[in-house]
């Protein structure tokens, strides 16, 4: 009977241990990958390890280098009202991105998915002072949050990571 009980009770450690490794390792990052965002944050964003991570802004995210300031980051907003669309969001986006930058000129829209979730990217030129940048966004709404996938660089320098970037998406997890 002791040897029955030790028996079941060895199993239940194994079996807990098995799970709890499961959990953790869930969200661990691939391999060549560092996490950008805030382990308690209800989404990874995780980066080539040779990009620096950044959590000087509200955003999680990362940037090439210092003499390539290209980035990428990740945030969510809760939505104003639950039936709020995509659309409904872009089109807000839309004007406050026109509050900071000139010359926005929407290059893009299509649809796509993130996380495996039904996502739209936007790819929008602007000028902010004597630059022209270049943006990617991928949103997505779930559970009420759009989330929101950004890849920011100088024009010129925008097509140089996009391999980079694509494979960032493909990282991307919406807890």
């Amino acid at each position: 009977m002791k040897k029955l009980f030790m028996g079941i009770l060895l199993a239940l450690f194994i079996a807990s241990a098995m799970v709890s490794c499961g959990e953790k390792d869930e969200y661990a990052p691939p391999t060549g990958y560092v996490l950008a965002s805030n382990e308690d944050a209800d989404y990874c964003l995780y980066v080539p390890d040779e990009w620096v991570v950044d959590f000087t802004t509200a955003a999680a995210g990362a940037y090439y280098s210092k003499s390539d300031p290209s980035s990428v980051s990740v945030m969510a907003w809760n939505l104003e009202y639950s039936d709020s669309s995509l659309d409904d969001w872009w089109s807000a986006n839309k004007e406050d991105i026109a509050m900071v930058f000139s010359d926005v000129e929407v290059v893009s829209e299509e649809n796509t998915t993130l996380d495996e979730l039904y996502a739209k990217r936007y790819v929008y030129t602007a000028t902010l002072g004597e630059n022209r940048y270049k943006f990617l966004q991928e949103a997505c709404i779930k559970n009420g949050y759009v989330y929101v996938f950004t890849y920011s660089s100088i024009e010129d320098n925008y097509d140089a990571h996009m391999d980079e970037v694509e494979e960032i998406l493909s990282f991307v997890r919406i807890k």
